[in-house]
């Protein structure tokens, strides 16, 4: 009876770290849809601003909001770059905000350029000003959708 005890309880810690562990994975990729949308609408309405500017305005409050949006998610890509599952579902999220503009064969380049990208890493809501270094690096990324 003992022995009976023992093995049910080491069942149920069992499945439970298994549980726990799947249900981890499907919140980081909830997580990483999520970013990638933010960053897919981002992309839209800067890239929509710039279309219609030539450049990106960033005392205009709608692109300051994109611009940290956009950065925010390139942090958070950065940090998980190394994981094909966070990767993939933010891709997804990617493609399904942007409205056509990112389509899925482009999205895997355009998260390359994204990761590449070495202006956004330093833009957050303390340091954001409308310097010619932060417009460049945001422009850079959207000449790469071009259309």
């Amino acid at each position: 009876m003992k022995r009976l005890s023992i093995l049910l309880v080491s069942f149920a810690t069992l499945l439970f770290a298994s549980c726990g562990a799947v249900s981890s994975a499907a919140s980081s990729n909830t997580v990483a849809k999520a970013t990638g949308q933010s960053c897919g609408t981002a992309v839209q309405g800067l890239y929509g601003a710039y279309k219609t500017t030539g450049t990106i305005d960033l005392t205009n409050t709608t692109n300051l909001n994109n611009a940290l949006a956009l950065a925010t998610a390139y942090t958070n890509l950065k940090n998980n770059k190394d994981n094909t599952e966070y990767r993939k579902a933010f891709t997804t999220g990617l493609v399904a905000s942007s409205a056509g503009l990112i389509t899925q064969a482009a999205a895997s380049g355009f998260v390359d350029k994204l990761l590449a990208s070495s202006g956004l890493s330093n833009i957050n809501t303390q340091n954001i000003t409308q310097t010619a270094s932060t417009v460049a690096a945001i422009i850079t990324l959207l000449n790469a959708l071009k259309q």
